[in-house]
């Protein structure tokens, strides 16, 4: 392995040659040692591939694939390949690879001992795992070999958990919150800066207590088994369609004759009953929130109506879960960014909103480890994240929680009364925040700052006994991760106010606060 290589974004070219090590070590460059804890005695590797499409079950393959073994929080293994995938090579206005420059490359199998010399023993990571997963056991099928890593863990699950202050948690999101260099869809820089995330929200985890990978990482065999239900597809391929359901998946399938076409094309899967309706309509909509090539200048309004058309599909359909609805409340929420008022946002309450909310938890985010309550997909926590915790949104903000309770969403609700809360007490209104949160409190969310905030207020007016039960309820709720600062302040709270009802001393060390992000 060659360790002495240029590094390719310090200079333009294109992609690594096959079965080199030419991965980027710049981001490492910009971060310090990790801190070593548990998390870190495992061996990682972190794997990042470009393919030809989407779909491997249905012939697509790899174009590259590289390789980023992490262990005791450093980097100790690259390994890049360009791949012949026997085919052309597909979008290549994304991943940049020719077919001129795949058909040099080696075949999948001739790269396998690599490969498994690799992947033995470790713990497989990628951002968004699921899709690697599919297409690593795609062609290790293809290639009579196998089996893959028992374990897998996902970045993009964890980054949802740990940076959720991010206002979405691509991969180039991510990175950029970093301060990483990276050139997207280039499979050994994108290896690369998902190694440099992984430390961090490994770090992030271990703060949170984390001594395992339990809560993590999950078995392949079920991150397989999920990803493999949710892409079943029906398209132009699939036997047994008439003639307008497979012309319309013919036109969508071409990217061709524009929005009208792409219209109509959607409104016949819908007539057809195409269980891939509610998914096209949303990716419809979406490419319309912004220019395209395909269709030009942004459409807004015909956005919107294909989100909500995509919405209503998807929750008419008794398999969706959260993380189907998210990107299409996403997209929606995109449609709002700039305006005064989140119309198209407060268009999906009462019953859209209420609808999502029943929907069964992710189980896999930030809110639903740390509070037992899921937001992914949640308008109510787009509608929180768009007036976010400026002050001068306080009474909007306020205004909307009551849609917030009707749809049931006590996630965002808890999130929202936290954000208007701490708005009021900058501007000196504390009495009307402590009646918001109780309130809130009251109504049954779970927000760790909320309890804090409403607890502090009451010891610092000398409610200890009312400033006990805060602390007590919150707690009732406690769970092992996330926002542990929080609950160890809370705790301390509760004991400093049970000794003093008991008349008994307490110490005059400075109380350090919890940070109320």
């Amino acid at each position: 392995m060659q360790t002495d290589i240029p590094d390719p974004l310090d200079a333009p070219g294109s992609p690594a040659a096959p079965g080199t090590g030419g991965v980027s070590r710049s981001p490492f460059r910009s971060l310090p040692a990790a801190p070593a804890h548990p998390l870190t005695g495992h061996r990682y590797v972190v794997l990042d591939c470009e393919t030809t499409g989407f779909e491997p079950e249905r012939g697509d393959r790899m174009v590259s694939l590289a390789l980023v073994t992490v262990v005791d929080g450093r980097v100790t293994d690259r390994w890049t390949s360009l791949l012949d995938p026997g085919r052309d090579t597909g979008p290549v206005h994304i991943h940049g690879i020719t077919k001129a420059q795949s058909t040099t490359a080696p075949r999948f199998v001739e790269v396998l001992p690599a490969i498994l010399d690799r992947l033995d023993g470790a713990v497989l990571v990628a951002h968004n795992v699921g899709f690697d997963l599919r297409f690593l056991v795609m062609e290790l099928e293809l290639a009579g070999a196998g089996p893959v890593p028992e374990t897998s863990l996902d970045t993009l699950t964890l980054a949802r958990r740990y940076l959720p202050e991010l206002a979405n948690h691509r991969l180039t999101t991510c990175v950029a919150s970093l301060g990483l260099p990276h050139r997207a869809h280039r499979a050994d820089s994108d290896a690369e800066v998902t190694a440099a995330l992984l430390l961090e929200l490994l770090d992030r985890a271990a703060a949170d207590g984390h001594t395992d990978l339990d809560g993590l990482a999950e078995p392949s065999a079920e991150v397989l088994r999920r990803e493999r239900r949710r892409r079943a597809r029906c398209d132009a391929e699939t036997p047994g369609l008439s003639r307008a359901h497979r012309g319309a998946h013919e036109v969508i399938a071409a990217w061709r004759d524009g929005v009208a076409a792409w219209r109509a094309a959607l409104a016949t899967l819908q007539e057809e009953g195409c269980p891939e309706a509610g998914r096209l309509w949303g990716w419809f909509g979406g490419t319309l929130t912004s220019p395209t090539a395909a269709f030009g200048r942004p459409r807004p309004e015909w956005a919107r109506e294909a989100l909500r058309t995509a919405l209503n599909l998807l929750l008419a359909d008794p398999e969706t879960r959260r993380d189907d609805v998210a990107q299409p409340v996403t997209w929606l929420a995109a449609l709002d960014q700039g305006a005064e008022s989140p119309d198209h946002l407060l268009g999906l309450f009462p019953e859209t909103a209420a609808a999502i909310a029943a929907l069964p938890d992710c189980g896999r985010c930030w809110s639903c480890v740390t509070l037992g309550l899921c937001a992914t997909g949640s308008a109510g926590a787009a509608l929180v994240s768009h007036y976010g915790a400026d002050p001068a949104w306080v009474d909007e903000l306020s205004a909307a929680l009551p849609l917030l309770r009707a749809a049931g969403d006590l996630a965002a609700l808890g999130r929202a009364a936290r954000y208007a809360g701490q708005g009021m007490e900058r501007r000196g209104r504390v009495a009307e925040a402590m009646r918001l949160w109780q309130w809130a409190v009251d109504e049954g969310v779970r927000d760790p700052v909320v309890f804090n905030r409403l607890s502090l207020g009451h010891e610092r007016l000398g409610e200890d006994r009312a400033a006990l039960t805060v602390c007590e309820r919150g707690l009732s709720h406690r769970r092992d991760e996330g926002a542990r600062a929080v609950w160890e302040t809370l705790t301390r709270r509760a004991e400093r106010c049970r000794r003093r009802l008991a008349g008994l001393p307490v110490p005059t060390v400075p109380e350090p606060e919890a940070p109320d992000g």
